[in-house]
């Protein structure tokens, strides 16, 4: 009987262990920074844990001094503006606090698709250098000394920090001429759609597709519909009387279907679907913005300059970026 007593106890403070590990792994595991063969030891292996994916290792062929005092990072996450604002909120926050910034190649490489010469540094040079996991924070607010390092969440965005130098992290994001060159050919076929001169071109950015869900699901929102955007362009309309609205669009045949009779809009992508990097050109192209949500329309309107219209959404990160900035407006 004792033996059987024993045993019970035993399995009971397995099972509380491994529930207990349960919780550990896969409710916490944004600084948790493991790899498949256990810690992180040195750089390497750290921004391997950073990515969603696997990166292929690369031979170091010129190994850099390592650093002297703490880094900032970030985890991967989400897709191109997503990843533009992780790269920023890197950049900002490195300016911030004299810290050495450095992003994992798996965004890096996602990103030099589409910019020109980003000034952040991989891991790739201090690859071999070790890494102290106990001496990393979560963010600014924790931390308070050079000897620490921060790594951001996947999907930070700060825009207090990031606009505080608008106009440099525009400069940052210089994108390929070869997609600029693309941009200002569908700019021109857009044109031809109007007899008018001297036009001013309103990027509009739609988002749809897996966001009506997200909106619905998450916030009980019902989406940006055709009146609103009827009623942003209307605004533009007012101020400029030679507006030509360019759409893009995760949805280009809803765009077409809804705003393809106006003489004034041109609907991009619709029979050849654009890749997310000629979109964000176009859209960089354009004077002025309107866009409903979701951080590639943010950074298609920071892009621009001009003015921007917004879809009103107070839980998004567009109402701060809107208080931030003095030529954004919400409807």
């Amino acid at each position: 009987m004792l033996n059987t007593n024993r045993n019970l106890l035993f399995k009971a403070i397995i099972l509380a262990l491994c529930v207990i590990s349960f919780v550990h792994v896969f409710l916490f595991p944004l600084y948790d920074i493991q790899t498949e063969r256990g810690p992180a030891k040195t750089y390497t292996d750290f921004e391997q844990s950073l990515c969603m994916s696997n990166i292929k290792k690369k031979r170091i062929w010129r190994m850099g001094r390592c650093p002297q005092y703490g880094i900032v990072t970030i985890m991967q996450g989400g897709r191109l503006g997503n990843q533009m604002w992780e790269y920023a909120s890197v950049w900002a926050l490195a300016r911030r606090t004299g810290l050495e910034p450095y992003i994992p190649r798996c965004i890096k490489i996602k990103l030099d698709l589409v910019f020109e010469q980003l000034s952040v540094p991989t891991f790739e040079e201090i690859g071999h250098c070790p890494v102290q996991i106990n001496h990393f924070v979560k963010s600014l607010e924790t931390w308070n000394f050079t000897n620490q390092s921060i790594i951001l969440p996947r999907y930070s965005i700060q825009p207090d920090l990031v606009l505080t130098w608008v106009q440099d992290i525009v400069q940052e994001f210089t994108i390929k001429r070869k997609l600029l060159d693309k941009s200002q050919q569908i700019l021109h076929r857009a044109i031809k759609t109007s007899n008018k001169l001297n036009h001013i071109f309103v990027g509009v950015h739609v988002r749809r597709t897996d966001y009506i869900g997200y909106l619905k699901r998450k916030h009980n929102i019902h989406p940006a519909d055709y009146n609103f955007f009827i009623s942003a362009m209307k605004t533009f309309e007012k101020k400029y009387s030679n507006c030509i609205f360019v759409m893009v669009s995760d949805d280009p045949l809803w765009c077409w279907k809804n705003f393809g009779f106006k003489s004034n809009v041109y609907v991009s992508g619709r029979r050849q679907k654009n890749s997310p990097a000629l979109d964000m050109a176009i859209l960089a192209s354009c004077n002025h913005t309107i866009y409903d949500y979701g951080t590639f329309g943010e950074w298609g309107a920071i892009l621009a300059g001009g003015e921007t219209i917004y879809y009103n959404l107070s839980h998004h990160s567009s109402a701060r970026i809107g208080q931030l900035m003095k030529n954004w407006h919400t409807i």
